[in-house]
């Protein structure tokens, strides 16, 4: 199977939003934040302001299988004020 890369934004607020829905071909994922205040991203939804993974303006987060990562997984973002928006990369097919 080829890969097939799509391109995406999400915009993300206090509420928390599901950024990327899980999918068993999904390879890998680069999330860009792109503008607005600081983002926490988790595959869990509870607790994500505590728990998940801080991305500033400017800074990415990647998960690629072939890192042991697992990019399959649904990804959830909020922000503990204001808006802030995210570019994402999503690759699918083999390894």
């Amino acid at each position: 199977m080829a890969k097939i890369q799509r391109f995406g934004k999400a915009a993300v607020s206090t509420t928390v939003t599901q950024i990327i829905p899980y999918h068993a071909k999904r390879t890998g994922i680069l999330i860009r934040h792109y503008s607005g205040n600081p983002v926490f991203i988790s595959n869990d939804q509870v607790d994500i302001l505590e728990n998940g993974y801080p991305l500033s303006v400017g800074e990415f987060l990647s998960f690629l299988s072939t890192d042991g990562d697992v990019p399959e997984l649904q990804l959830y973002a909020v922000t503990s004020a204001g808006t802030s928006n995210l570019r994402i990369i999503e690759t699918y097919g083999e390894v």
